[in-house]
């Protein structure tokens, strides 16, 4: 039924219940499990550990940054238990909501796995939020996760 499963994650709680439901869908019927991070574009330069080298590009910078989320992305799925399926890491940068559709349509997802919440802020409770603005504009069916 459920081929091609997008899982949504933060690395929150909520996320990682998603996750484990996700991976539960794929096993089920022996589909693909993607997971899916987004960042925040002003977010990537700041976020690393160590201070930046100062004859460092921004672009390297970026990269370091990004290689660092897929990895923990990669830690994350490793412990949702025993991986019998397909993998495909992602991530995206820019506002979450649309970064995830815009990855269900490029990805041909059958099914969006996300927690029910996540991190949020003002603006998320103000405008409905990613979880909200994911279910009403995914052209596949989505799964929230409590």
């Amino acid at each position: 039924m459920f081929k091609k499963i997008l899982w949504v994650t933060d690395f929150t709680e909520p996320a990682r219940h998603a996750g484990q439901r996700a991976l539960q869908c794929a096993q089920c019927s022996d589909g693909t499990l993607y997971a899916l991070t987004v960042a925040d574009p002003g977010d990537l330069p700041l976020i690393l550990d160590d201070a930046p080298d100062p004859f460092v590009s921004q672009d390297q910078l970026t990269q370091q940054y990004k290689q660092r989320v897929l990895d923990h992305l990669r830690q994350e799925v490793e412990s949702l238990g025993e991986i019998n399926v397909p993998v495909e890491f992602y991530l995206q940068v820019g506002v979450p909501w649309q970064e995830i559709v815009h990855a269900a349509e490029e990805l041909g997802a059958t099914l969006i796995v996300i927690g029910a919440r996540g991190k949020r802020n003002l603006p998320d409770v103000l405008l409905g939020g990613t979880v909200g603005n994911v279910s009403r504009h995914a052209s596949c069916p989505v799964l929230v996760v409590r």
